[in-house]
């Protein structure tokens, strides 16, 4: 396979970028954060899509780290490739309300069918575990990852009982255990979270608690002001009783105006017939029945001004005492809607505790795959212990030839545990990998990811995508791995921060094309 134009239509922090990609060395130079690594990214996106995690693991995975902030509906691009003599092309949109793929085989012009399985075929069904840990090394990633080692396994036990046959079952058993353990630990870290977010649940219950009975105890001391003021639904007698307190001294005034009016009517009938009468007992009389009309409209006026200012009282009492009465119902409905509120609250967080009871009791994707373990641990031991090692040993003497190649012999053989534990064999005596110096460590397993690649990726061989992975790397060992890469005839892509690798490949004379960001 080799690959022949990228164009980073969106994706992450790169917008419309096109490489075009020669058969060999390919070295992408560019300064730290300038998206080397966002392009290598691409690259095996384009391969083997995107897959969106769920729930909190969202906010991390691949499609959240490099959905573009601009345009985001157009995330994506196109590769254009060659596979077993054909040109094909790909095109991607990994949106989520949009997702589509659309392989062209640029030889007869068909449409292929991503979705059943076209490009897999296309790829020699390469998975994207063995992608990730042979051909393509990521940055900083100096050390096989574990979805290697269950590659090999599957690998391995695709021979049991052939001429070809390589797996050790204890080894493989072995390896299943450590994969097993994995999961199991993913499993405790999932429960230990789930607890965790049940504590959080139930401690925001207790405080929701704690409010209603608060809302509980003031709605309860209204009830009881409301009864003191005789304010229970349909009871108005409080408010009658002020009312005929009112009337009640209107009524009064009323009565004493129609007296002072009449003591003035008699008051002035006595006063013009005081001349009516000659005789002084009838005058007296008269002057009597004047000075009682002025003395009752006297006592009127100041009796309605004593009226005049209870009636006000009276009226201010009853303001007040409607203000009170509105502001106590007021109070009580607000009291009744916050608790209803907070009881909606109450039960939805009960709800959410009881999701998470019920989750916790059903089964998760480790249960799953620890059950699928369990069950290939129990067909192993059921297999036959005669397999033979051929492919084991096939694998340390890739490894091994790789190693001496870019060591020009100064490590000699390497040999690989179960669990694939590394040590070193020198003309002189055997170096356990943890006891070599870092440079050594990585050439190391460079040599053993580009052997298992090799076993692999055999049938469709990919191009070696390499991220920044020769920092630690002296001149002499960079040189070495340069020469090895070219002599392989493959498709090379280094991603490089540093001017090195150019500069060594121009002083070598070895042929190259130069990308840059």
């Amino acid at each position: 396979m080799i690959l022949k134009r990228l164009t980073i239509r969106n994706f992450g922090r790169i917008h419309e970028k096109t490489f075009d990609l020669s058969p060999g060395i390919n070295v992408l130079y560019g300064e730290n954060e300038s998206g080397k690594t966002t392009t290598h990214t691409f690259v095996r996106s384009m391969l083997y899509g995107i897959t969106r995690q769920r729930g909190r693991a969202a906010r991390n995975d691949i499609y959240s780290k490099y959905e573009p902030w601009d345009n985001p509906a157009d995330y994506g691009g196109t590769i254009w490739f060659e596979s077993q003599g054909k040109s094909y092309r790909l095109t991607r949109n990994f949106y989520r309300e949009n997702q589509a793929a659309e392989l062209l085989c640029e030889e007869d012009g068909e449409f292929l069918d991503v979705e059943n399985g076209a490009l897999e075929n296309i790829l020699g069904n390469v998975s994207e575990a063995v992608y990730d840990n042979t051909v393509s090394v990521a940055q900083l990633k100096s050390v096989t990852g574990p979805d290697l080692a269950r590659e090999l396994q599957n690998y391995m036990a695709s021979y049991q009982g052939t001429a070809d046959s390589s797996l050790d079952l204890g080894r493989a058993m072995q390896m299943l255990k450590m994969s097993r353990k994995g999961h199991q630990v993913q499993q405790e870290k999932h429960r230990k979270e789930m607890e965790k977010e049940q504590e959080k649940l139930a401690a925001k219950m207790e405080y929701l608690s704690q409010e209603l009975d608060e809302l509980g105890s003031r709605h309860t001391k209204v009830l009881e002001k409301e009864e003191m003021l005789q304010m229970k639904s349909g009871d108005d007698s409080a408010e009658r009783m002020i009312d005929e307190k009112i009337r009640s001294v209107q009524n009064r005034k009323m009565g004493i105006t129609i007296a002072a009016v009449i003591a003035i009517v008699l008051g002035t009938a006595a006063f013009w017939g005081r001349g009516s009468f000659p005789d002084g007992m009838s005058r007296l009389g008269l002057d009597i029945c004047i000075i009682l009309s002025a003395g009752m409209v006297v006592y009127t006026f100041f009796a309605r001004r004593k009226l005049a200012r209870e009636l006000g009282r009276q009226k201010k009492l009853k303001t007040r005492w409607l203000a009170q009465q509105e502001k106590l119902k007021w109070n009580r409905e607000t009291l009744k809607e916050t608790a209803e509120e907070k009881k909606t609250d109450f039960f939805n967080l009960q709800n959410e505790y009881r999701d998470y009871e019920t989750e916790m009791y059903l089964p998760t994707a480790q249960d799953t795959e620890i059950q699928a373990l369990n069950m290939a641990m129990e067909t192993i031991q059921m297999l036959s212990g005669n397999i033979h090692r051929q492919v084991g040993r096939r694998l340390r003497q890739r490894t091994s030839r790789i190693l001496r190649e870019i060591t020009h012999g100064r490590y000699q053989e390497v040999m690989m545990d179960q669990e694939l534990h590394i040590t070193v064999n020198t003309p002189d005596r055997s170096i356990p990998a943890e006891r070599l110096s870092r440079g050594t460590t990585e050439q190391v397993y460079f040599a053993l990811r580009m052997a298992a690649g090799d076993l692999l990726c055999g049938n469709t061989p990919f191009p070696v995508i390499l991220d920044d992975i020769f920092g630690m790397y002296d001149e002499a060992r960079l040189t070495s791995a340069l020469h090895w890469l070219a002599d392989q005839n493959k498709q090379v892509i280094i991603s490089t921060c540093s001017k090195r690798e150019m500069e060594i490949l121009d002083k070598e004379g070895i042929p190259y094309q130069r990308l840059v960001l």
